[in-house]
């Protein structure tokens, strides 16, 4: 699938703040003053998750939210991710993409993921995530799971300011690593007050 062609994780590694993902017996935050910037909670498998918001490299936990526009159509790409005791990270996250960003309002819940080639992305809909690394040092990921291998997505939003390029909501999915069969489940899923950045696009 072109989802693996154009990994879901690709935003982080082009910042550079974390080559890896991964885990589970999380840090949990410790920085409660970034959760104004924004938050991602939810449980993987049972496990807790949090991550938040701009915070320094040197952090346990950040957030990734990048918009990119190609004409009236959009990618919203959203990574938190959760260094844990060990040296490894978990990554959790979704894509929001669609014709137009009118088309997102509170309320708004979305459940497929759609291949649709006059988009930017080729996709329309949403789609979750999860990636795990063991090591910082390791470029191979334990698993890649994504919710369009599990069919089980929904995405639910409860803010969605295009000015303030802010929103807020719920989701839970099921995700699957086409290539070893890993299954994961994330439930409980809130983001908070995330705000995202435009992502330039690219020129040839």
């Amino acid at each position: 699938m072109k989802i693996f062609s154009n990994p879901f994780f690709r935003p982080v590694f082009l910042i550079g703040l974390l080559s890896v993902f991964g885990g589970c017996d999380l840090i949990q935050d410790t920085f409660p003053e970034s959760d104004e910037k924004g938050k991602i909670t939810c449980k993987v498998n049972g496990e807790e998750f949090a991550a938040a918001g701009n915070k320094s490299i040197a952090a346990m936990d950040f957030i990734v939210a990048e918009m990119e526009r190609e004409g009236d159509t959009f990618l919203l790409t959203v990574v938190g991710v959760s260094q844990y005791d060990g040296g490894g990270a978990l990554a959790v996250g979704f894509k929001i993409g669609g014709h137009s960003l009118a088309d997102i309002q509170p309320g708004t819940t979305l459940t497929e993921w759609n291949y649709d080639e006059s988009i930017i992305g080729d996709f329309q809909g949403a789609m979750g995530g999860v990636e795990e690394r063991t090591s910082v040092n390791s470029d191979e990921a334990k698993y890649k799971a994504s919710s369009n291998h599990a069919d089980l997505m929904s995405l639910t939003v409860t803010e969605f300011d295009t000015l303030q390029k802010k929103l807020s909501g719920t989701f839970y999915f099921k995700a699957k690593d086409q290539y070893n069969g890993t299954e994961i489940e994330v439930t409980e899923g809130v983001f908070s007050n995330l705000e995202w950045t435009d992502k330039a696009p690219v020129t040839n």
